[in-house]
């Protein structure tokens, strides 16, 4: 129903975000890539959407990119998997490590994701290698960048530190703005904690 929305940020964490458009609030729950392309609350931001819809309940969840949604539709189509398990692999592994993993029967990867144990890893593989061999996941930026930026938000964010995702994000921007050329998972997450303190 809807493809995209555009809008004003209103707030976001974790778990969700929320879009003013055209005087409508849209509650949208993110994939990890679209909640780090999220700025400041007030700016003009866009999200590709899903809509799920069941007997007691509509819900939106939001990507980067049409590649990356995809990407998740093509995982919810696999036996037993819903769409916030379909939400949490993608928001775990970079989508080309994923794709890595399915085409290589990379057991170990697949499993490392929270909730996924081998029987649903073994069903990824088997229900996944054929189709995502075939999806274009478009361009994945410098290579590298994203997948440092991802890291370190995880690790900023994580139960032993604890930052909420709005303030980590801020000081990732920060210190990558202060920085030219890319830097490494540990050096971005030591600099962000600088920021953060």
């Amino acid at each position: 129903m809807f493809d995209f929305i555009r809008g004003e940020l209103v707030s976001y964490d974790e778990d969700s975000l929320i879009i003013e458009s055209s005087g409508i609030g849209y509650m949208i729950q993110p994939s990890r890539s679209a909640l780090e392309e999220m700025t400041e609350v007030g700016d003009q931001v866009q999200v590709y959407t899903h809509m799920d819809v069941k007997e007691d309940d509509v819900s939106l969840y939001g990507f980067a990119s049409p590649g990356e949604r995809e990407l998740f539709r093509t995982v919810l189509g696999v036996s037993r998997i819903g769409p916030k398990t379909a939400l949490t692999i993608l928001s775990s592994v970079d989508k080309g490590e994923f794709r890595r993993a399915i085409l290589d029967e990379e057991l170990t990867t697949l499993t490392s994701i929270k909730g996924i144990g081998k029987k649903t890893a073994r069903r990824l593989v088997v229900e996944l290698k054929d189709k995502v061999s075939k999806l274009d996941l478009g361009s994945t930026g410098t290579p590298g960048t994203n997948r440092e930026v991802s890291l370190a938000l995880q690790a900023l964010t994580s139960d032993s530190m604890g930052f909420n995702v709005q303030a980590a994000r801020k000081a990732i921007s920060r210190v990558r703005s202060n920085h030219d050329g890319d830097l490494e998972v540990e050096e971005l997450v030591q600099l962000a904690l600088k920021e953060l303190s």
